[in-house]
């Protein structure tokens, strides 16, 4: 007859012991008890519950490479107004910084010396003429009778020398007159170009010339504007890759450019200037100081929000990567031994990857190697799980019902719990 109950988990000492000893006493069958007792109440096993983890899925993209670089804005064209003959200024008309147009007056320099130096060429040519004229008369008169031989050959020939001196007088004093002119219309001092006009460096009344102040102001063009930055010797050879034929390049050196493509570059306020800007010129050597080489971009600025000597930010594409892996900034860790990200792999267990980055841009973060496309990466709740621990995988939208609903569970337990410690 067995000792132990029906289907009852037997202890396999108390076996030996009931085995070994066929008349137990009582203190025995005590003894007995508690050991079947301590077989009958083994643990349970513990029940894991995998923590939730929002996760995205590795995806392949063409991402574009972009140069990032700190620009500053020129005038394209910043003429300097000089005064080219000497003399007072009597009048200023324009206002400082205002915009003005090409051919404007901008001073007035006292034209009462060159008017008095017109008006005497004037009557020295006038004179000239008259002389002219005569010794035409004279040729015409001479030669009929020279013809006769009623005159002279040296009477004839006086006559031609005077009317050839007479013409070299009169072109002479022409000249003279234009010069005189010219010198007379530099009194009225226009602007050359059309653009904003700088301060004035002189002031109603000043000297201005070769005797005095020969600069005046400045006009500078900002529509369009400039902006030059600096590139190093790579982004120029990844810009240069990007021209795959032959003609291409000839086409853009020949324009003056060996990089080319569009740049977009930022306002004060960091926002993104509306207008894209073409690369118009880059300079054909690299400063040996610096390793970089100089690039200018032309933006139109119809609306004057660019002024010359703005510093900006310049972004330029110079190459993009096909099938590239791409995953978001957040699903990367930084420690010590390199950049790692979490990996639910899928049996759901948590795997810590360490990765190599090619690139980092708006798009997000490009994978050089460490990753396939498909697999899935913890991007939020990186914190709840370790290494080699099970997680919960949803999307974002499936994790935020679910969070939502913890709360609402929870908020109606803490509820039921108030209402009873009223009751009491």
């Amino acid at each position: 007859m067995s000792h132990f109950p029906h289907n009852a988990q037997i202890n396999p000492l108390a076996k030996f012991i009931v085995t070994r000893f066929k008349r137990p006493s009582i203190g025995f069958a005590i003894l007995l008890g508690s050991l079947a007792g301590i077989g009958g109440c083994e643990e349970a096993a513990p029940i894991i519950i995998p923590k939730a983890v929002v996760v995205e899925q590795v995806s392949t993209a063409t991402v574009p490479l972009y140069g990032n670089y700190i620009g500053i804005t020129k005038a394209s064209l910043d003429v300097e107004v000089r005064a080219r003959v000497n003399g007072f200024v009597e009048d200023k008309s324009f206002v400082e910084g205002s915009g003005v147009k090409e051919g404007s007056v901008l001073y007035r320099i006292d034209d009462r010396p060159y008017v008095a130096v017109v008006n005497r060429l004037k009557a020295n040519m006038e004179s000239q003429q008259s002389i002219l004229e005569k010794a035409q008369r004279d040729v015409e008169r001479l030669k009929p009778l020279y013809e006769q031989d009623a005159a002279s050959q040296l009477d004839f020939d006086n006559a031609l020398s005077v009317l050839s001196q007479a013409k070299s007088s009169l072109a002479a004093s022409k000249a003279q007159l234009d010069e005189a002119q010219l010198e007379l219309s530099y009194t009225s001092i226009r602007s050359p170009i059309s653009g904003l006009v700088s301060r004035s460096e002189v002031d109603i009344g000043a000297l201005v010339g070769s005797n005095g102040q020969s600069l005046l102001t400045r006009v500078k063009q900002v529509d369009p504007i400039y902006v030059t930055f600096n590139m190093s010797a790579l982004d120029y050879l990844n810009a240069r890759r990007r021209m795959t034929s032959y003609s291409a390049k000839e086409e853009a050196e020949s324009e003056g450019k060996a990089v080319e493509g569009f740049v977009t570059i930022t306002l004060p306020d960091n926002s993104e200037y509306r207008y894209l800007g073409d690369v118009r010129f880059t300079d054909p050597s690299v400063n040996p100081e610096t390793g970089t080489f100089q690039v200018r971009a032309e933006l139109p600025n119809p609306d004057k929000e660019l002024l010359p000597g703005q510093y900006t930010n310049v972004r330029i594409k110079l190459n993009e990567v096909n099938n590239a892996i791409v995953i978001p900034q957040k699903a990367t860790q930084v420690e010590q031994g390199g950049v790692y990200v979490m990996v639910v792999l899928p049996d759901n267990k948590v795997e810590r990857r360490f990765i190599v980055i090619d690139h980092q841009g708006p798009m997000g973060v490009v994978v050089q190697s460490g990753l396939k496309a498909g697999e899935l990466v913890i991007v939020e709740g990186m914190h709840r799980v370790r290494h080699g621990q099970i997680a919960e995988p949803l999307t974002a939208e499936q994790y935020h019902k679910k969070e939502d609903s913890e709360e609402k569970q929870q908020a109606l337990k803490q509820q039921e719990l108030e209402q009873i410690q009223e009751q009491k």
